[in-house]
């Protein structure tokens, strides 16, 4: 009879089932042997493929495959493993693993053709708004990511780097050194995951251009006025496009990317709000906002070109514009955003195909600006994004967490889109259905049933926000509720009924008990404190906000679950930004 289907994450293209065992003799058996030994890590995938023998268990190289594809035949009297290269060899021996791990004594027969929908698979991590992980952290998460068959990873990269002669910008942000870059380099490469530098260099400059010393680059130095809010903003937050701007950021790259072996770089270039309110308003005036926006941006993409590295940007100021995306640098990578379902995904990669484009698409995992995420809104966003990649020949999918004013998020609560992107990066078709375990057995290292536990919880949690029919873009109104300014409060408290509070705490009381099934105790007090700070939210719009001693253990709490996976850095600023006093 057919042997039992094994369960694989990520899913294989084409699995087939048949007949009959393989056996599995005790050490040292040869296809125990061989079991044991196959490779970890691109380099050992590379010495694999360079020996020639016809060992009944073996892997080959076999030309005729796609990058990064591989072939798995299991038969009653050995195995043959195939991949054109290492990434390939290295993907198939992840996937016999599985396959070893879940029938240790016989591998049921099974033939595998399986490689990526995406030629590009990447993930990127903010690490500028307040947390930037310890480098444990980082390296646990190379790992994760090379199971999940990620093959570029950026680090968003607004002042979180030790700038050499900027101590000012970065000495109270725990910032990222040249040695741990190299070190997060060189664990990536391992894996065949290339760390691309990812460097801010236009819009979101505020924590520069706050301090006197950069001021003068500034597009509006006295404050500017939010073009969505109309709130006037103390602190820039662009660089004024010219000369002077130009050379402060060529000095950043040239102490940046000699740290990295990729020759690409993200330069940012995303939501220069400012833009034609102070320096440049007279040629804004006469030319129009895009036109110096794309001006600026082929000289920004030349500063990289110059030093050997492909540039990428942020595309959403160039595609308000489809006509003008044919105007932006041709040697550059536009990256796609957007993360509410329902996004223009469709109609910007189109565009893009149309001019015979190079681009990405990032869509986000929904987790920032909330504190229990926001799993539906994650999920049909990156469906829709890779759809739309697939369908119209994007070069690959950045899959994003940002950590929009502060990173209040429990790092967890990114896990279950996370995989789930990722693994429809790989191949769209056989991962529609998330493996939400699965996810957290990998990002989370783990075991089985505690994976169940907080799969459970992660899935639970991620659906709150469905207590309130209202709704505000790009976060979850328990994270408004909590974070809002007394004059803003009643403002998003508007529309919002008692019993829809009333539901939403009852629910988050579910919640509790499944975040309490979790034996794992970190996961298990970081989603608590999520679980918490979501309550005192909805208490406060429902007029009981906790009282001082409730909201000082809250902090404490926040704190001490802050400090397990990140650096002191950016933790005053984070918790000043809850409002718990």
């Amino acid at each position: 009879m057919p042997a039992a289907l094994p369960t694989l994450f990520p899913r294989p293209r084409e699995l087939s089932r048949r007949d009959g065992f393989l056996p599995i003799p005790a050490q040292p058996h040869a296809t125990a042997q061989f079991l044991a030994n196959l490779p970890a890590t691109i380099a050992e995938a590379q010495a694999a493929l360079a020996v020639q023998t016809s060992a009944a268990c073996r892997s080959e190289c076999s030309a005729h495959l796609g990058a990064d594809s591989y072939t798995l035949a299991i038969r009653p009297d050995g195995i043959l493993l195939q991949a054109s290269g290492a990434a390939g060899l290295l993907y198939g021996a992840q996937t016999l693993r599985q396959i070893h791990a879940q029938n240790p004594d016989a591998l049921p027969c099974l033939e595998i053709l399986d490689g990526p929908d995406l030629p590009v698979r990447g993930f990127m991590l903010d690490v500028s708004r307040c947390k930037v992980p310890t480098q444990a952290e980082l390296l646990a998460l190379i790992r994760a990511l090379g199971q999940l068959r990620v093959n570029q990873l950026q680090l968003y990269v607004e002042h979180t780097f030790a700038f050499p002669g900027h101590e000012d910008a970065w000495q109270d942000a725990s910032p990222l050194t040249p040695v741990e870059i190299r070190e997060l380099d060189a664990a990536g490469a391992a894996l065949g995951i290339e760390l691309v530098p990812n460097l801010n260099t236009f819009g979101h400059m505020e924590r520069w251009l706050r301090h006197p010393r950069y001021r003068a680059l500034a597009e509006c130095p006295q404050g500017w006025i939010h073009p969505l809010t109309g709130q006037f903003k103390e602190f820039p937050g662009t660089l004024k496009p010219d000369d002077a701007s130009l050379a402060f950021v060529a000095s950043l790259l040239d102490d940046y990317l000699p740290c990295f072996r990729s020759r690409q770089v993200n330069i940012g270039g995303d939501e220069p709000w400012e833009l034609g309110q102070g320096n440049s308003k007279e040629a804004v005036a006469t030319h129009g906002k895009h036109r110096v926006y794309l001006d600026h941006l082929h000289k920004l993409c030349a500063l990289a070109t110059e030093r050997g590295h492909t540039p990428q940007f942020w595309g959403d100021i160039l595609l308000e514009d489809l006509a003008l995306a044919q105007d932006a640098p041709q040697n550059a990578l536009p990256v796609v955003w957007g993360y509410d379902a329902g996004h223009a995904f469709q109609a910007q990669c189109g565009r893009l195909q149309e001019l015979g484009r190079a681009y990405l698409v990032a869509p986000g995992t929904s987790a920032w600006q909330s504190f229990t995420g926001r799993l539906d809104n994650a999920l049909t966003n990156q469906t829709e994004a890779i759809g739309a990649a697939r369908q119209h020949g994007a070069r690959g999918v950045l899959v994003t967490t940002w950590g929009d004013n502060g990173t209040h998020q429990p790092w967890p609560t990114a896990w279950l889109p996370m995989a789930a992107g990722l693994a429809q990066a790989w191949s769209f078709t056989a991962n529609q259905e998330p493996d939400a375990v699965a996810a957290c057995r990998v990002l989370g290292g783990l075991a089985a049933d505690d994976a169940r536990a907080v799969a459970a919880a992660l899935t639970h949690l991620g659906r709150l926000d469905h207590q309130i029919a209202k709704a505000n873009r790009n976060k979850s109104l328990s994270w408004d509720f909590l974070t809002a300014q007394p004059v803003a409060l009643a403002g998003f408290v508007a529309g919002v009924t008692p019993a829809e509070l009333a539901r939403s705490l009852a629910y988050l009381e579910e919640s509790a008990g499944l975040v309490g099934a979790i034996q794992d105790n970190r996961v298990r007090t970081e989603l608590s404190v999520g679980l918490a700070l979501a309550r005192a939210g909805f208490l406060r719009a429902s007029g009981q906000p906790l009282n001082a001693t409730a909201a000082r253990e809250l902090r404490e709490r926040f704190e001490h679950t802050w400090l397990a996976r990140a650096r002191r850095g950016g933790l005053a600023e984070s918790v000043a930004g809850l409002g718990l006093g």
